[in-house]
C-alpha cells in the first residue's frame, strides 16, 4: 500500500490517517496538489517548496526545504486575491518585520521575506513541530496547572523581549501560541503570527490600523484596544490573562452574540470568578489572584510588564503546588513517554475514538495521544567528540596515495557532503602521516569567511617554511625574480600593486610560483615526504585556489602529496588525472555499538533513501540529543541541528550567533561587542564547548563545524542579523580587516553607501589579479544594493549606482562567457544611462562585446558605431579610441 511521508517527522504515514502515529501532525491537511503553481518553486535564498500545510485568512503556510543546508523551513505567502489589498499587504509586511527582529527561544524566528520575481510578497521561518495552544486544551481537556504556568510564562518569557522592543503583539490568543513536542516532559512554545503587531517608532509606513480602528480579536481584546486607544505591553498582558482564564476555566471570561458585544462587556463588566466559573476545577486562589490582576480594566493597576507578570505566576505555582487539582482528561493525566523509553506493546486502544491502533504515540485516526507504557533505558555516556568510525578503508586509500609520492607530485581529493567527516577523516591521516615523519601543512579557509585574496595561499607559505613573512622575504632573496614577487603579491596585497603594471596571468603565474618555492624548500628539508592538505577548497579564496591548482598542473621537482576535501559537484581545476574519493554516510550496524543509547528506529531512520548510510556528523548530533535528554530527533541534519540550537540558553544562543557572525578564531574582545552589556559571553562559551558547539584555540574561539556556523548564521532572525553584521563591520575596521570581510558585512547589514564603496574596491582588486567569480559576485551584490536602494532612499542617486554596477557586471559577465545574463543586465543599464553620454556609450559598446561574443557580427557592428558616435558626441575620445580599435580587430 502506498504510504506519504510526514513532513514533520518523516514517518511513513497510511492513507488514510489524518494524523500521523509517531508525532501527531495532521498530515490529513497537507497538500500536494500540482494546481498548487507554488509547490515545486523555488524563492531566493534556495527555498524549495514541497507542500502545503495550511490555509489562513491572510495566507498560506508551506513546507520547504533551504537545499543548500538540508533544512526545513516554513514560507507564509498572500493570497493572490489580497496583493491589490494594500492594507493586507501591509499587515504582511509588518508581521515579516515585527518578528524578524525577536530573537528569543519561544519567538517564531523570520529568516528571511521579500517578494519573488512576479511580486509575491513571502517570508520565511523556521518550521515548528506542534499544536496550537487551542487544538491541545481542545483534544486533551483541562490541563493541569502547573503546566498552565510553565506555558504562560514561556509566552511571557517571549512577550518580555518584544515590548523591550517596542513590539505590542496586539493578537495573543491560544490560535498563536503553539507547542512543540517535547523535549524533557515538559512543552516548547512559540509565540507566532505577529501580523497585527504595533512596532514602536515606525515611521517608515502607514499602521496596519489607522488610530481609533479597532483591530485584534474581540475575545481577548483589552479595554484599551476596543477603544482604539495607543496601545502598550499591558495591553498583551491583558489578553494572556483572558488566555490564562481560559485554560483554567476552560471558558471565556465573555459571551455574547455579536463581537462588539464582546468588546463593550470588556470594556464595561470586571471579569468574573475563575472558581465560579468552573467550580469542579478546585482552582488554586493564588492563579485566580494572578488573573483578576491581569484582567484589570485599568493599565496602571495591572501587571506593569511580563516580568512581573510571570514572577507573579511563580509565586502563585509555589504557593499551590502541595493542592491538588480537579479532574483532568484520561489523555492529559496520561504521563508524557520518557524521551529514553520503548514501547512495549503492539497495539493498543484509543481512548477517544475507540479504534485499537499500533501502539505509537499519537492515534493514526483521529490524533489523540495514546496512553503508551515505556520502560527506561540506561543511557550511555559516550566520548566526545566521537572518535572516527568505520574508515578504515577511506584511511587505506589515503595511505596508498601516500606511498605514491616518490619523487613527485600527487594529488588527490575527498569529496563529500557536509556532515559526512571529511575534516575528521583529513585531521585523522595528517596525525598519522605526521608521527611517521612526514612534514604536514593543513589549511583552510580565511577566518572570516569573506574568500579573503591570497589567505589561505599565505596560510600554506607559512606554514611550509615555517617562519614568518619577514623571515620568509629574507629566505626568498635566493629564490627566481618571479617567486620573489609572488612573495610580495602575497605579503603586501594592495600596498605592493599601486605602481604594478603586470598582467592578471604573469600575477597568477608569480603567487603559483612563490609556492612552488616554498614546496621545494619544505621537501629538501624533510626526508620524508611533504603533505600539503586543504581543508575546504570550496570556501577558499580565488587567487589561492587557483595558485594550488597551478602548482599541482605544473608541479615542482618535490617529493609532495597536495590532499584537499571538498564538496560535492565543486569544480577544483585539479584535472581529472588526480583521484578522488567520495565519502559515503556510516553503515547503521557500524554505529550500533557506539550508540547503544539511541533506539534503532532512530539510526535506521536517518539513513538516506539511497541506503548510503549516515552522514557522522548527524551520529554525533543524534547522540548529543539524546543526552541532553530529547525524544523524537528530526531526521534531517540540519533540522536536528537547528532544534539543538533553538533550545540553547537565551544568552549561550546569542552568543552562538555573534561568534557565527564574526567567523573563526574569534577573541573575546571581538565577541564581546556584539552582544548586550553585561552579557555572560564566557559562562555562554563555556556551556556551548561542552555542547560541543564551539571550540578553543588558546585565546581564540571558532564553532565546531562549518555546516553548525551556517544553520546558526542562516537562522537568525532577518533584523537581528542585519544588526549584528553592521556591528561586526566596525569590528573589522577597528581590527584593519580584510575589505572583503567589511564589504561582507556592509553588504549583509545593508549599509547601502558603505557596502558600494567597499563592493567596488573589491570588484576593482579581482579584476587586477584576474579574478572573475570574485568580480562577478561582488558586482552582484553591489548592484542588488543599489537596486534597493531605489525603494529605500538611503544613496543621493541610487540609479547612477544601479548603472554603474550594472555595467560592471555586464562587462564581467562577458569576459566569463555569460552572454545571456550580461545582455540582460546590460539592456537595463541602456534604460537607464538616457540618450547621450559617456556612460550610454560605454553600455553600447559592452554590448557590442557581447553581441560579437554569441557570433552576431552584423548587431556588434551596429552596437559599436552607436557607441562611437555617442562617445563623439559626448567628447569621450578616449572611448571612441578604444571601440573604433575593437571594430578594426573585428572586421579582421
Amino acid at each position: 500500500m502506498p504510504t506519504r511521508a510526514c513532513p514533520q517527522c518523516g514517518t511513513a504515514c497510511q492513507p488514510s490517517h489524518q494524523y500521523c502515529p509517531t508525532c501527531g501532525f495532521p498530515v490529513g491537511n497537507v497538500s500536494h496538489t500540482s494546481e498548487d503553481k507554488m509547490i515545486g518553486r523555488t524563492l531566493p535564498g534556495g527555498y524549495h517548496i514541497l507542500d502545503l500545510i495550511s490555509v489562513g485568512g491572510m495566507g498560506r503556510v508551506y513546507r520547504a526545504e533551504q537545499s543548500v543546508l538540508g533544512r526545513t523551513v516554513a514560507v507564509k505567502v498572500i493570497h493572490p486575491h489580497l496583493l491589490a489589498d494594500e492594507n493586507a499587504a501591509l499587515r504582511f509586511m509588518t508581521e515579516a518585520r515585527a518578528a524578524s527582529q525577536l530573537n528569543h527561544p519561544n519567538s517564531v524566528s523570520v529568516y528571511d521575506f521579500g517578494r519573488t520575481e512576479d511580486a509575491q510578497p513571502y517570508l520565511v521561518m523556521e518550521f515548528l513541530r506542534g499544536k496550537d495552544l487551542a487544538t491541545v486544551a481542545w483534544e486533551e481537556g483541562p490541563l493541569p496547572f502547573n503546566r498552565i504556568v510553565d506555558v504562560m510564562r514561556q509566552v511571557l518569557a517571549a512577550l518580555a523581549e518584544a515590548h523591550e522592543l517596542g513590539i505590542v503583539h496586539r493578537d495573543l490568543k491560544p490560535e498563536n501560541i503553539i507547542l512543540e513536542p517535547l523535549r524533557r516532559g515538559g512543552d516548547f512554545v512559540k509565540v507566532v503570527d505577529f501580523g497585527l503587531a504595533k512596532l514602536k517608532g515606525d515611521a517608515q509606513g502607514r499602521s496596519v490600523t489607522n488610530p481609533g480602528i479597532v483591530c485584534g480579536t474581540p475575545d481577548y481584546m483589552s479595554p484599551e484596544q476596543g477603544r482604539g486607544d495607543q496601545l502598550d505591553g499591558r495591553s498583551d498582558l491583558y489578553g494572556l490573562g483572558v488566555v490564562l482564564f481560559q485554560l483554567l476555566t476552560g471558558r471565556l471570561p465573555f459571551d455574547a452574540d455579536s463581537p462588539t458585544q464582546i468588546v463593550m462587556m470588556h470594556l464595561t463588566i470586571p471579569a468574573p470568578d475563575p472558581r465560579q466559573v468552573a467550580p469542579e476545577r478546585n482552582i488554586p486562589d493564588p492563579l485566580v489572584e494572578v488573573v483578576q490582576k491581569a484582567m484589570a480594566k485599568e493599565a496602571d493597576r495591572r501587571y506593569q510588564d511580563a516580568v512581573e507578570f510571570s514572577d507573579a505566576l511563580a509565586a502563585a505555582l509555589r504557593a499551590f503546588e502541595g493542592v491538588p487539582s480537579g479532574p483532568v482528561s484520561a489523555v492529559a493525566s496520561t504521563a508524557v513517554p520518557s524521551a529514553l523509553g520503548t514501547i512495549t506493546s503492539t497495539s493498543v486502544e484509543c481512548p477517544a475514538c475507540k479504534t485499537t491502533v499500533a501502539a505509537t504515540k499519537f492515534c493514526g485516526e483521529c490524533g489523540e495521544r495514546l496512553p503508551v507504557k515505556s520502560r527506561p533505558e540506561a543511557l550511555t555516556q559516550a566520548q566526545l567528540p566521537l572518535m572516527l568510525l568505520a574508515r578504515d578503508e577511506d584511511l587505506a586509500w589515503l595511505e596508498d596515495r601516500r606511498k605514491q609520492v616518490v619523487s613527485g607530485v600527487v594529488g588527490a581529493r575527498i569529496v563529500g557532503e557536509a556532515g559526512a567527516g571529511k575534516t575528521r577523516l583529513l585531521k585523522e591521516f595528517a596525525a598519522r602521516a605526521q608521527a611517521d615523519g612526514d612534514r604536514v601543512v593543513v589549511v583552510g579557509p580565511d577566518p572570516y569567511w569573506c574568500e579573503a585574496a591570497n589567505s589561505s595561499l599565505k596560510e600554506a607559505i607559512r606554514g611550509l617554511t615555517g617562519l614568518e613573512e619577514s623571515a620568509i622575504r629574507a629566505l626568498a632573496e635566493d629564490a627566481s625574480p618571479e617567486a620573489r614577487r609572488g612573495i610580495d603579491e602575497v605579503f603586501d596585497g594592495e600596498r605592493g600593486r599601486r605602481d604594478d603594471k603586470r598582467s592578471a596571468a604573469e600575477r597568477r603565474y608569480a603567487a603559483a610560483e612563490a609556492l612552488r618555492w616554498a614546496l621545494v624548500g619544505a621537501s629538501n628539508a624533510t626526508p620524508k615526504r611533504v603533505i600539503l592538505a586543504i581543508d575546504e577548497l570550496h570556501r577558499i579564496d580565488g587567487p589561492s585556489r587557483a595558485a594550488f591548482a597551478d602548482a599541482l598542473g605544473e608541479p615542482p621537482d618535490a617529493r609532495v602529496l597536495m590532499l584537499c576535501t571538498h564538496a560535492p559537484g565543486f569544480e577544483s581545476g585539479w584535472g581529472a588525472s588526480h583521484a578522488a574519493r567520495v565519502l559515503s554516510g556510516l553503515p547503521p550496524p557500524a554505529l550500533s555499538r557506539v550508540l547503544s543509547s539511541v533506539p534503532t528506529e532512530h539510526l535506521q531512520a536517518a539513513e538516506d533513501e539511497a541506503g548510503r548510510g549516515i552522514l557522522p556528523m548527524y551520529v554525533e548530533q543524534l547522540l548529543r540529543f539524546h543526552l541532553d535528554g530529547g525524544s523524537d530527533p528530526p531526521r534531517r541534519l540540519g533540522d536536528l541541528v537547528g532544534l539543538r540550537v533553538d533550545t540553547l540558553d537565551p544568552a549561550a544562543r546569542r552568543t552562538l550567533q555573534a561568534l557565527s557572525v564574526l567567523g573563526d578564531r574569534v577573541e573575546l574582545t571581538m565577541l564581546s561587542a556584539l552582544v548586550p552589556k553585561n552579557h555572560p559571553v564566557e559562562s555562554s562559551l563555556d556551556q556551548l564547548k561542552t555542547a560541543g558547539m564551539v571550540e578553543q584555540v588558546g585565546a581564540f574561539w571558532s564553532t565546531s563545524h562549518p555546516l553548525l556556523r551556517e544553520l546558526v548564521l542562516t537562522g537568525i532572525p532577518a533584523a537581528v542579523r542585519r544588526e549584528l553584521h553592521a556591528k561586526a563591520l566596525r569590528v573589522c575596521e577597528q581590527h584593519a580587516a580584510p575589505i572583503e570581510a567589511q564589504a561582507l558585512h556592509a553588504y549583509e547589514a545593508q549599509d547601502s553607501f558603505q557596502a558600494l564603496l567597499l563592493l567596488e574596491q573589491v570588484a576593482d582588486r579581482a579584476t587586477a589579479r584576474g579574478d572573475l567569480n570574485t568580480e562577478i559576485e561582488a558586482l552582484r551584490r553591489g548592484l542588488e544594493i543599489a537596486r534597493r536602494d531605489v525603494a529605500r532612499g538611503e544613496l543621493d542617486d541610487p540609479l547612477r549606482a544601479v548603472l554603474i554596477f550594472a555595467r560592471k557586471l555586464g562587462a564581467a559577465l562577458t569576459r566569463a562567457g555569460n552572454f545571456a545574463d550580461a545582455e540582460g543586465i546590460l539592456r537595463e543599464a541602456l534604460d537607464i544611462a538616457g540618450p547621450s553620454g559617456a556612460d550610454r556609450a560605454r553600455v553600447l559598446g559592452s554590448l557590442a562585446h557581447v553581441a560579437h561574443g554569441r557570433h552576431r557580427d552584423s548587431e556588434a557592428v551596429v552596437y559599436i558605431e552607436q557607441a562611437i558616435e555617442t562617445a563623439r558626441q559626448s567628447g569621450a575620445y578616449d572611448l571612441v579610441s578604444s571601440f573604433s580599435d575593437a571594430r578594426k580587430a573585428w572586421a579582421n
